[in-house]
């Protein structure tokens, strides 16, 4: 079975252990193609791409803060006015847009932004690496949603390739939940991992891991209406 993980380090504790899985690491924007694409059978896809493709979501898993993410902050910048996000960020572009009522001019550099525009919006990988460097912030887009909706903010759902069976899609997440469990047993080799291959320190992504949450409960599916609702998105299609 293909399983599709975003690349970024949030993902590397539910990918601690895998076995008997084929796994492809993918960008924000490029999961949800491999899904539609019959490439995959199961992806992390950001919430408002699976609401609008109507791609059907697994409600075992899911990648998501209730306060503080670090991963997802504007940074402030040198630029007198304006700001803008990198062009793979989806979620959390839409959620501080609505919360803080701005725009964002799509970027892919997020250092040349850094000293054009007032703020960025920078996130996963890069935005750790800034954090670590010790550029400051004007939100962290986790704690604003925690502040302003005060639910949990889920950036990115378990999806399934359409026409997978469901036995097919229970099993792989039970994989992926042995995986996890793994890692929340000894998650030291992970956050030394993940710190190397970032360039960050450990103690950062230590701290990280512990803002990361992955299990869905009925306060996870209560926060996904809400922030359809806020979001405008179609509702998510569970199975």
């Amino acid at each position: 079975m293909r399983v599709t993980r975003l690349k970024y380090a949030h993902n590397d504790p539910i990918f601690y252990r895998v076995r008997g899985l084929d796994v492809i690491s993918a960008s924000n924007l490029e999961a949800p193609r491999l899904l539609l694409e019959g490439k995959a059978d199961l992806a992390f896809v950001p919430v408002t791409l699976a609401a609008e493709l109507d791609i059907p979501v697994l409600p075992r898993l899911a990648v998501y803060s209730v306060g503080p993410v670090i991963s997802a902050r504007i940074f402030k910048g040198a630029g007198a006015s304006g700001y803008a996000a990198v062009s793979d960020t989806t979620v959390n572009a839409r959620a501080a847009a609505k919360l803080l009522n701005i725009s964002f001019e799509r970027v892919d550099d997020p250092a040349a932004a850094l000293a054009r525009y007032k703020g960025v919006l920078v996130i996963g990988d890069d935005a750790l690496r800034l954090v670590d460097r010790g550029v400051p912030h004007i939100a962290d887009v986790g704690e604003l949603w925690q502040d302003k909706v005060g639910t949990p903010l889920v950036y990115a759902v378990l999806a399934a390739r359409p026409g997978l069976r469901p036995s097919e899609a229970e099993a792989i997440a039970e994989e992926l939940e042995n995986s996890l469990a793994a890692f929340y047993e000894d998650p030291a080799p992970v956050v030394k991992a993940s710190a190397a291959r970032l360039g960050v320190g450990e103690r950062l992504m230590a701290e990280y891991f512990t803002r990361m949450k992955y299990f869905v409960n009925n306060e996870v599916l209560r926060g996904l209406e809400v922030e359809e609702e806020l979001l405008g998105l179609k509702r998510l299609r569970l199975i």
